[in-house]
């Protein structure tokens, strides 16, 4: 970047109101007056002492060596002018803004009524009304008339009545010339995006190869329409901070109902038991009033972020209304320069909390059968559950929709293959490795994520679910001869390791899942356990519908079973824990249930065959969202699987999209 005479802020007229005078000089911090106020690289001031303090406890615990930190409103990166000096003193390094120090003097000036110059030399100190531009003299409304208006025709004064004291502090405080040396500032570098004065030109920019006048930039940018898309997207980010804000305040509405609702349990259960129960239920009502309590600093934390950002964006949106753009030319570049930084960090935001998001909920549970006679259950007061989840930001804010994050979409169709694909089953393994089961050619395939093949496996008798086992192992269910195939996973290459029969089912066998020391196996009708050392499968479980995937989630042992149904308000999805069953999904969202995953964080990510869409919900199926669809390019969806922030998905042989894997990014 080149150095010399430019400054930025330093330089703007702001062509405002008095009373948004005063709102430019607030600052964001202490949202006070301005006081010593000091600008960083992104044109936003603050008082030296809220700065130093923001930079000292951004730091706090942090190793010294760290050589940057974030703008409080636009949170730009910014690095210290001297990073050898403690972080104390970082925040007198950066410029004073001058601008700001001259405009504060002046508002403080037009409190002080100002005389007219004829009368005062009379020592009558009667209060002017108008000020002549030519002669810089003030005069009341009678000399006016009978002096200056006799000798000066050729001029008309300027009103200074209470409404115009706006434009005298303008006028007095502006500062248009170059900090360095003191020349008017004329000129813009665009390869560098500064102004700067005639002598700042041929010292430090004579090589540049856009310098134009200030006035043919401003032109440019006015002409362009570049300022209007500028506050058009400004306005996009401050409904989208807005948006974001009302949704935060109702996450913690939700939290602060979930909050009294236990509370209002325990005490509810206190009452049904006796006083021996005092302790338990102080250790329980702590733990839920820090889960809260960190819960919502988690979310006040991210509010005070948007809102910060909303509130300088409005403030740019507020001057822009009032700018006289063909006028004001230091102060339209000044507004384009901040709006567009503005506009980034609210993208970069939204993008943040687009990963870091979760909807958390609060809620006490306690075995009811301590309050039967006779029980043998053990006394005692239950514990609270903090579970998080993926959330949702709302649609309308800036968001990237899944299917514009398609990473690749390969072909799994190789040079052997006499038909074409019918990936039943596909799972992703870590450093990329994706293992997909073809049934219309009876193989096992191995795939890089970028597309690349690197062998095949041939399988005896047809091939349906895959599921993985460990991080090198995945089992794959042989339909025909109802046999469970483990197969160990390379880097490049498929190896049998073993094969567990099944000799007691006489239905066709369609999925399976890896559970702890066993195998679940699903058929039409029924869900059965396999022990992985082999023998006699036990019944678990009937459904209405043949069952095509499992999924097994590591994090808490609970198994989801996809239903092959279209059939309204039939069961589409059950989840079994420890012997027991739920149904969390019911036709409707999505019809003829296929491929099924779960992720990391607990989300269930479920393929319609018929529906032609993949739906992601909650592990008990209350909050569900749509990702893709049959207009994303997704016809028939069959197999899916998830690995760290990655997706994949394969379609049915039914699908004209039958060859091919899509990758997805999920953020």
């Amino acid at each position: 970047m080149a150095e010399g005479g430019f400054v930025q802020e330093e330089s703007s007229v702001e062509s405002v109101s008095l009373s948004l005078d005063s709102l430019v000089l607030e600052c964001p911090i202490c949202l006070e007056q301005l006081r010593h106020p000091k600008s960083l690289p992104c044109l936003h001031s603050f008082c030296q002492e809220c700065l130093s303090s923001y930079i000292t406890k951004e730091f706090s615990g942090e190793t010294a060596s760290v050589p940057s930190f974030s703008c409080p409103v636009c949170r730009r990166v910014t690095e210290p002018v001297n990073m050898s000096e403690d972080k104390e003193s970082w925040a007198e390094q950066f410029p004073t803004n001058n601008l700001a120090v001259e405009m504060i003097r002046h508002l403080q000036k037009t409190g002080e009524s100002i005389t007219c110059k004829p009368c005062e030399r009379k020592g009558n100190n009667k209060k002017a009304k108008f000020w002549c531009k030519l002669i810089d003299t003030y005069f009341c409304e009678d000399c006016k008339i009978d002096k200056h208006d006799l000798l000066h025709t050729e001029c008309e004064p300027e009103n200074i009545t209470e409404i115009n004291k706006s434009v005298i502090i303008r006028r007095e405080a502006s500062v248009t010339g170059c900090g360095k040396h003191k020349e008017k500032i004329e000129y813009f570098c665009e390869d560098h995006q500064l102004l700067g004065c005639s002598k700042c030109i041929i010292v430090n920019h004579r090589k540049c190869e856009l310098v134009t006048s200030a006035d043919d930039f401003r032109d440019n940018l006015i002409e362009s329409c570049k300022i209007d898309d500028l506050l058009t997207e400004l306005q996009k980010c401050v409904d989208a901070m807005e948006t974001l804000i009302n949704d935060t305040d109702e996450q913690l509405l939700s939290m602060t109902q979930d909050q009294e609702i236990t509370l209002q349990c325990l005490t509810d259960l206190r009452t049904k038991i006796n006083e021996r129960f005092d302790i338990l239920q102080k250790e329980l009502t702590d733990r839920l009033i820090a889960s809260f309590k960190k819960e919502k600093e988690n979310l006040d934390i991210s509010r005070q972020k948007c809102e910060r950002l909303m509130l300088a964006m409005q403030k740019t949106l507020t001057s822009s209304k009032d700018f006289t753009l063909k006028d004001d030319t230091l102060g339209t570049i000044n507004l384009f320069q901040r709006g567009q930084v503005e506009v980034a960090s609210c993208k970069e935001l939204i993008q943040e909390l687009e990963k870091s998001s979760r909807t958390t909920s609060l809620r006490h549970e306690y075995d009811t059968n301590i309050l039967a006679e006779d029980t043998k259950t053990s006394l005692n007061m239950g514990k609270i559950v903090v579970c998080q989840l993926q959330r949702s930001l709302p649609s309308h804010v800036y968001s990237t929709p899944l299917s514009e994050r398609q990473l690749k979409k390969f072909n799994i169709r190789v040079p052997s293959d006499e038909n074409d694909c019918a990936a039943l089953g596909v799972v992703f393994l870590s450093g990329g490795r994706i293992v997909v089961s073809d049934n219309a050619n009876r193989k096992m395939k191995l795939f890089t994520e970028n597309g690349d093949f690197q062998c095949e496996m041939e399988l005896t008798g047809g091939n349906c679910d895959l599921c993985r086992v460990d991080n090198s192992t995945v089992a794959v269910m042989l339909t025909k001869v109802k046999t469970i195939c483990i197969v160990h996973v390379g880097d490049s290459t498929l190896t049998y390791s073993s094969k567990i029969r099944i000799p007691n089912v006489t239905e066709t066998c369609h999925s399976v899942t890896s559970n702890g020391n066993s195998f679940v196996v699903g058929t039409v009708n029924s869900l059965y356990s396999i022990p992985k050392t082999g023998g006699e499968a036990t019944k678990i479980h009937t459904i209405e519908s043949k069952c095509l995937c499992f999924y097994r989630n590591q994090q808490n042992g609970h198994v989801f079973a996809s239903i092959d149904t279209s059939t309204t308000e039939e069961v589409a999805v059950i989840r079994l824990s420890d012997g027991t069953y739920k149904d969390v999904l019911k036709v409707g969202v999505v019809k003829g249930t296929t491929g099924i995953d779960v992720d990391r964080k607990g989300n269930v990510y479920v393929c319609g065959r018929n529906s032609k869409n993949v739906i992601q919900m909650s592990g008990d199926g209350t909050n569900i969202r749509e990702l893709l669809t049959s207009s994303d390019g997704i016809n028939r969806p069959r197999a899916i699987s998830v690995w760290d922030d990655k997706m994949v998905i394969t379609e049915s042989k039914l699908s004209d999209q039958r060859n091919y894997v899509h990758l997805y990014k999920i953020v």
